[in-house]
């Protein structure tokens, strides 16, 4: 009986400790393109612009890609810090 009444707070404390702190936030972003029809041409004409362009420099980008993108930048380590010389006191 003595453990019962002693697991039950600590389960109980357990879960209120697993709670999230902070509420959740639902968000709505919408669709990319607006339902009113006469936005759809333009929305259409953005994404035949895009995938165009996609398609025109994707060579360039595979030609870029081992220099911008695989490899890591390279890394130095800063100067090493020298303090100032000691001058003794007079």
């Amino acid at each position: 009986m003595r453990i019962s009444r002693i697991a039950m707070p600590a389960v109980f404390a357990a879960g209120l400790a697993a709670l999230p702190l902070t509420p959740a936030k639902a968000q709505y972003y919408g669709p990319p393109c607006t339902p009113f029809p006469l936005t759809w041409p333009i929305c259409v004409a953005g994404a035949v612009v895009g995938t165009a362009a996609a398609v025109v420099s994707a060579p360039f980008r595979a030609a870029a890609y081992p220099y911008y993108g695989y490899y890591p930048p390279r890394y130095y380590a800063p100067p090493p810090y020298y303090p100032p010389p000691y001058y003794p006191p007079r």
